[in-house]
């Protein structure tokens, strides 16, 4: 067995594959899942202008096969390192610029009209960078498990 794997054993995980908890862990407090979940069109600059300033997020779509969530933040904010041990993940960047750390990729910078795929069992780093706030939707499986290294 080599070096890393002898290490990785002794980490401890966190899973988490509720919602609420992991943009509040992520410090996203404004969180609305049902008012704008499943409506056959969703325009995102009403969005915008009902939740109000960032950090905040939105669940458009929720099904047995996938759902999908618009998340806002301020430069500077963005989520954890973190795998899904069951699901790939993918976003579009709706606005601002964004910067994702993929294991085996290092870190990739994106703006408006970029479209991101990270697979399963890939950690990840999300960050809003630039000068303004950034807005992502994210489309993995509904539920989808968030695995963290637990910080000793």
């Amino acid at each position: 067995m080599n070096k890393k794997n002898n290490i990785d054993e002794f980490k401890q995980y966190i899973e988490d594959d509720n919602l609420n908890r992991v943009m509040e862990n992520d410090g996203v407090k404004n969180v609305d899942l049902l008012k704008y979940e499943n409506l056959n069109t969703n325009r995102l600059k009403q969005i915008k202008k009902e939740m109000g300033d960032p950090p905040w997020a939105v669940r458009i779509v929720y099904n047995d096969v996938f759902g999908g969530v618009l998340i806002c933040q301020n430069p500077g904010e963005g989520n954890r390192l973190h795998f899904h041990p069951d699901a790939d993940e993918c976003w579009v960047i709706m606005e601002g610029e964004w910067e994702w750390f993929i294991d085996g990729v290092g870190v990739k910078k994106v703006q408006k009209d970029d479209i991101v795929l990270v697979p399963r069992n890939t950690n990840h780093f999300i960050k809003c960078v630039g000068e303004k706030p950034g807005i992502r939707f994210a489309i993995t499986k509904p539920d989808v498990n968030h695995v963290y290294v637990k910080e000793q």
